[in-house]
């Protein structure tokens, strides 16, 4: 049926077109026109945006749960690193009574940092194990062998992510610190480990420090700092650190405190959550002026992050109340950025602002969007198929028994065709069956006009031979009497002279054929005939004898 379709469509392009075809055309256009019209109506009632709007919500929903989520999760982390830090200040208080010395002589006591590393350990340890964070570490203000050049003293704790593969439990390890202190507490050496702690091109140690010590304001609630995304030297991983200044009584700055909250750690806990976005993800970045910086951030998804995902994503464009960004390598990107603040007002670091950006490529969201909308554009794809397919079949039916009605009208013999049902058909077939009726007594009333022309011929060709006195004066008397014919009568008369038949000149007159039976009547008295053959032999003698009309 689908050919038949197409060739129909063809036929249409300047061929001379069947009545089918133009049904065909007719119920098609007319289908078209309907799902076109439903189409605009829908697209104009906002059914086609309305996926669209719904993903739009699904990325506000999400964007609000992560700021509520990430917000509350660092600040949390933030006022446990201030107690940490203040229970630490506090320990290393204590040590320094102990040990009859002062904060500010703990930098001139190299030899003495092992034991003090060691008394907080525990307290480091307890910390991780209680708080939602990848690592927790202590780094002071000295070294172990009194160089300024010299990696500083402190402790590393790392805590391994849970493997949901493997479902092996999380370990905790050392990173930096003395390896006597790990030993003691049972713990083991990351491959990575080092003793001191390399800081000198850490920025967050020297900000930390340098702003509690130029800060006139000591509430540790307003002097902590997130760090950028940094690496440590020999580290494998990146991570953002909590860095909370260790102050003393008599506010002497002697080292930081905090946590760790690593690239892993981040996706686990902040993924966006969706199956319909496969490439999806959310960063927490540093706003700069036309964009975010991924690359100082932390980064977490659905997919492996690479690393064309860590750079400056510059916003370029915006479309349905989301933006558009351009990745490091060129790659397009829709989404939407919240602000979100990491320090309280009053910090020294209040000014640093940080975003939080729920990100996809575009084909993604434009593929998401349009599958939404596919059912939609399927269904009147659908329905327009069907349309054809309907007006394919509604034609040929309606059609058929009209070809096959004038097939047989074609045909000599109209006799016995069906009725079609239609009513102008069915007219047309009664009219036809009438002419071929009216037709047929034509000629057989011709054949006897012949008949009986050809027998008067015969009597008048007999009668010039003889013509007696009698008939000729029957003869004269018949061409007076065609004076007393009225104008309409003479016009009869002469018709009857071309050899016209009463039903022929009914025709040529635009009279009933009883109102030609009616003059032939008043033609027969005054012309004194009984007959219209008798009119017929006279008519020949004139004709014969050359007599005028």
């Amino acid at each position: 049926m689908l050919r038949e379709a197409l060739l129909l469509l063809r036929r249409l392009r300047g061929e001379p077109r069947t009545l089918q075809v133009r049904l065909f055309a007719f119920f098609a256009l007319f289908a078209a026109s309907l799902v076109g019209v439903a189409f605009l109506l829908l697209t104009a009632a906002g059914v086609f945006s309305a996926a669209g709007k719904s993903h739009l919500a699904w990325l506000d929903n999400e964007i609000k749960h992560l700021q509520n989520s990430i917000s509350g999760g660092y600040s949390e982390l933030s006022l446990r690193g201030v107690t940490l830090a203040r229970t630490v200040a506090l320990s290393i208080g204590a040590w320094v009574q102990r040990n009859g010395i002062t904060e500010a002589d703990i930098a001139a006591h190299p030899e003495l940092l092992e034991s003090l590393l060691s008394e907080q350990a525990g307290i480091l340890l307890t910390a991780l194990e209680n708080n939602e964070c990848s690592g927790a570490f202590i780094i002071l203000d000295a070294s172990m062998d009194n160089k300024n050049s010299a990696p500083k003293a402190g402790l590393y704790f790392k805590r391994t992510e849970t493997n949901n593969v493997t479902s092996i439990a999380s370990r905790t390890y050392c990173l930096r610190g003395p390896a006597s202190i790990a030993r003691a507490n049972g713990i083991e050496l990351l491959g990575q480990w080092r003793a001191g702690m390399d800081v000198n091109s850490a920025e967050f140690f020297d900000r930390t420090l340098n702003a509690a010590r130029q800060s006139g304001e000591k509430d540790l609630s307003r002097l902590y700092y997130w760090s950028r995304r940094c690496q440590m030297e020999g580290d494998s991983e990146q991570y953002m650190l909590l860095c909370v200044p260790l102050i003393a009584a008599d506010n002497t700055v002697y080292g930081v405190c905090g946590w760790e909250m690593s690239a892993m750690m981040f996706k686990n806990l902040y993924a966006p959550d969706s199956v319909q976005y496969p490439r999806v993800f959310a960063a927490l970045a540093p706003f700069f002026e036309d964009g975010i910086d991924t690359g100082a951030g932390l980064v977490a998804g659905s997919s492996f992050m690479s690393s064309r995902m860590n750079g400056q994503f510059l916003a370029f464009d915006s479309r349905q109340d989301m933006t558009l960004w351009s990745a490091p390598d060129g790659t397009q990107y829709i989404g939407r950025a919240e602000s979100l603040a990491l320090f309280p007002s009053g910090s020294p670091f209040a000014n640093e602002t940080w975003a939080l950006a729920v990100l996809m490529p575009m084909e993604d969201w434009d593929a998401v969007v349009g599958q939404s909308n596919a059912v939609f554009y399927g269904a009147f794809a659908g329905l327009l198929f069907i349309s054809l397919f309907a007006a394919v079949f509604i034609s040929r039916r309606y059609i058929r028994p009209v070809a096959l009605t004038l097939q047989g009208i074609k045909s000599d013999d109209r006799t016995g065709l069906p009725k079609t049902q239609i009513v102008e058909i069915d007219d047309l077939l009664e009219y036809l069956a009438m002419q071929d009726e009216e037709r047929k007594t034509l000629n057989e009333e011709r054949e006897i006009l012949a008949a009986e022309l050809e027998q008067a011929k015969s009597i008048v060709q007999t009668r010039n031979n003889s013509i007696d006195a009698p008939v000729l004066a029957s003869f004269k008397q018949f061409l007076e009497n065609r004076q007393t014919l009225t104008e309409t009568e003479r016009d009869v008369f002469n018709n009857y002279m071309e050899g016209l038949t009463a039903r022929e000149i009914a025709e040529k007159m635009f009279v009933t054929h009883r109102t030609i039976k009616f003059h032939n009547k008043n033609i027969y008295a005054k012309l004194g005939v009984s007959s219209l053959k008798e009119m017929q032999i006279y008519i020949t003698m004139m004709k014969e004898m050359g007599e005028p009309r």
